[in-house]
């Protein structure tokens, strides 16, 4: 596990069970968090050795919006393939701040939790494997339950 890293599986919800059995690396990085389109084209072939497509559900999340002094994040989705580079360019630089999660084609958006780095821990135990981008966009990590 790479050491700046160290710390988010212990961020994510998991319990104690899946917290040990949950492994985290540096999948790729990003030079300045620029996304070349070499680097995600390395990213789309190991898209499709894990979940068997080159087809993605890729999720990301805005700002907060203020609604009745609530604080209201609402994730978006778009299934994307490697055709789509300039679309997943354009997502990566526009919220530099913000993660973005790598899952499968059929992805369920039915997740009720607010928090984000919760709901990354949610995803990882529904689905035993996800890829996320970085807030500060230099790497793409890959995370995994062992069984």
């Amino acid at each position: 596990m790479e050491s700046s890293w160290a710390g988010f599986l212990d961020i994510i919800g998991l319990n104690q069970d899946i917290r040990q059995k949950a492994e985290l690396k540096t999948l790729i990085e990003f030079p300045l968090a620029e996304p070349k389109k070499e680097l995600l084209i390395g990213l789309f072939d190991f898209i499709k050795s894990v979940y068997g497509t080159e087809k993605c559900t890729i999720l990301w999340w805005y700002e907060p919006s203020c609604i009745n002094d609530k604080n209201i994040v609402n994730p978006y989705t778009k299934i994307i393939c490697k055709d789509e580079l300039k679309y997943l360019q354009g997502i990566w630089e526009r919220i530099g701040g913000d993660y973005i999660l790598f899952l499968p084609e059929e992805f369920n958006t039915k997740i009720d939790i607010n928090d984000e780095e919760e709901f990354i821990g949610v995803c990882l135990t529904k689905y035993s494997q996800l890829l996320l981008k970085t807030p500060d966009g230099n790497e793409v990590l890959y995370l995994r339950l062992n069984e």
